[in-house]
């Protein structure tokens, strides 16, 4: 199973790089545009759109990685166990966190996909039911990636089992 997660949540992160490039090119045309032509194109809708997506796409990958940002004055002055206490005490909290996202837009997502909800006025509507799909979608993945990390714990009784560097992940 974990090589499974790696691939997926290495794919996401891919399909997220891709989109951020994408999108570069959707605000170059829009700031272009507008100073050139004074045309409004409907960037701002595809951006504020854009990125919440982009950003569930990475954090799966990020966690189950382990480039979170943490604070380490406490944590670099304990063993193993100490160690185990606290990854697990927050992967306990990040799996709750990102299962009550999933839980409290469940609804929303469903009701999205069947009026086909959209967002913006006259030059560009943009749907939004798709994003909120990838954002429930990434908190389930991110809940399984918490577990995956507790689970770890668990099988190296002692051993500290931080998340680390997977293949295919960053430089």
């Amino acid at each position: 199973m974990e090589r499974a997660l790696d691939k997926i949540v290495n794919a996401l992160s891919g399909i997220a790089a891709i989109w951020l490039i994408l999108l570069a090119v959707v605000i170059f045309f829009e700031v272009t545009g507008r100073g050139l032509f004074g045309a409004f194109l409907g960037g701002d809708e595809i951006v504020s759109n854009s990125v919440p997506a982009i950003v569930f796409l990475q954090v799966p990958l990020a966690i189950h990685s382990g480039s979170m940002l943490r604070t380490t004055i406490v944590y670099d002055h304990l063993g193993p166990r100490g160690r185990n206490f606290i990854n697990g005490l927050a992967y306990v909290v990040g799996l709750i966190l990102f299962f009550a996202i999933a839980v409290g837009g469940w609804e929303d997502m469903i009701k999205g996909w069947e009026i086909k909800e959209y967002q913006g006025i006259g030059a560009l509507e943009v749907p939004v039911y798709p994003i909120r799909t990838i954002i429930i979608g990434s908190a389930l993945l991110t809940v399984l990636v918490y577990g995956s990390l507790l689970v770890r714990i668990f099988v190296r009784h002692g051993e500290s089992s931080e998340p680390g560097p997977i293949e295919g992940a960053g430089p």
